[in-house]
């Protein structure tokens, strides 16, 4: 017997090392993608609601008024900024409404069966009114105008509700 081909034939080494180290990266992916999936926090999410919206007319100033009733799912917060109103008209940049019509001086909240009122008056104390897409204000919201309302969850930043009404 051949002492030197004993300890100089290493032709089965490489394929041993070779499924070691695969079976090594193996577990190092699995347990990196492993820790990044499951060590992510919970998402948060929007409150869920189906909110009926319309247009109920306009006044003598020709203010659009909306309609806003909650028909099913998680009530709404209007306090403290969790939830604002955007509206735009014929297209045009959106701009905050003031929800003081929605929010009652008993409750913050819209909740389930509840239908309140609100005018198309944006948060500027100065000039309330809306203004179309060239970012002139309106100050007759005409019949036949287009007014978009979009509900969003200042938490998340997810949106509610968005519908289009026609004055």
């Amino acid at each position: 017997m051949d002492f030197k081909k004993f300890f100089i034939n290493n032709k089965a080494v490489s394929p041993v090392i070779g499924v070691i180290l695969m079976v090594a990266i193996t577990v190092i992916l699995a347990a990196a993608i492993g820790s990044t999936v499951f060590g992510q926090g919970t998402a948060q999410i929007a409150p869920q609601a189906n909110i009926h919206i319309q247009a109920a007319g306009l006044s003598n100033e020709n203010v659009g008024s909306i309609k806003v009733e909650h028909l099913g799912g998680d009530p709404i917060d209007f306090a403290n900024s969790n939830t604002k109103i955007l509206a735009s008209v014929n297209g045009g940049s959106s701009v905050e409404l003031t929800p003081d019509k929605i929010v009652t001086d008993t409750t913050t909240t819209l909740s389930v069966g509840e239908v309140r009122k609100a005018e198309l008056k944006t948060t500027e104390t100065s000039n309330p009114k809306l203004r179309d897409n060239s970012g002139e204000d309106i100050s007759d919201l005409a019949s036949g105008d287009t007014v978009n309302i979009k509900i969003i969850d200042v938490k998340t930043n997810q949106l509610i509700c968005d519908r289009d009404l026609r004055f």
